[in-house]
């Protein structure tokens, strides 16, 4: 099976379907997602209710990797955050939607920090070079917040979180890592890279953002 890994979706549902629909092969590829599903575009709820649709649908095909815009609507939810204007936004989109809010924090609270096998790493923000545990969900250098130097974990590693300026996802060659994001919510696109399951990439993939999710 190959992997085909989304960056950062951040409510572009259009633009999400249109590279699923015309890209992701499901009976020959993982579809993993590097997290930060919701918020700042403008159909975060249309977003959960597609990709928990793939889930339902291609139970073994399709993941998640849960990002800190997930840990914030948990947070907040849990009261344990201030309630940002994003989560009141959110919680009426659910609403409208008929998708019950309570399920939705909990299907958050549960997504992995990681995606791994033997060859390949998928985490929101990448392992720190200096971190104690990258994968304590709090810590400020975690794979939920990173915004630092990034650690070679002796396997290639794909996260979203930082847009890439140049428009087009980078490598960062000390740490074998690529970073896909590139704000699909402010016109950029959406990346996605297809690559074996040992690692060999195959392609990268960019949907232009649709008019829609701006």
């Amino acid at each position: 099976m190959n992997l085909l890994v989304v960056a950062d979706v951040h409510g572009c549902s259009k633009t999400l379907k249109t590279l699923v629909r015309e890209r992701w092969n499901p009976h020959d590829e993982f579809l993993i997602f590097v997290g930060d599903l919701v918020n700042k575009g403008p159909k975060s709820a249309k977003v959960i209710e597609y990709v928990r649709g793939l889930q339902t649908e291609y139970p073994y095909s399709v993941f998640v990797v849960r990002g800190n815009h997930e840990q914030l609507l948990v947070d907040a939810f849990d009261e344990a955050a201030p309630k940002l204007g994003f989560y009141d936004k959110f919680k009426k989109d659910l609403l409208k939607r008929g998708i019950p809010l309570k399920k939705t924090i909990e299907w958050m609270r549960r997504l992995p920090l990681k995606w791994e096998n033997r060859y390949v790493l998928v985490t929101h923000a990448g392992v720190a070079l200096h971190a104690r545990d990258p994968f304590v969900a709090g810590n400020l250098r975690s794979v939920l917040h990173n915004r630092s130097a990034l650690k070679n974990v002796g396997k290639l590693q794909l996260f979203g979180h930082v847009i890439q300026e140049s428009g087009i996802p980078r490598f960062y060659p000390s740490a074998n890592a690529w970073g896909l994001d590139t704000g699909c919510w402010r016109g950029g696109g959406l990346h996605a890279v297809r690559l074996t399951r040992t690692g060999e990439i195959l392609e990268f993939l960019r949907e232009p953002t649709h008019s829609s999710d701006l």
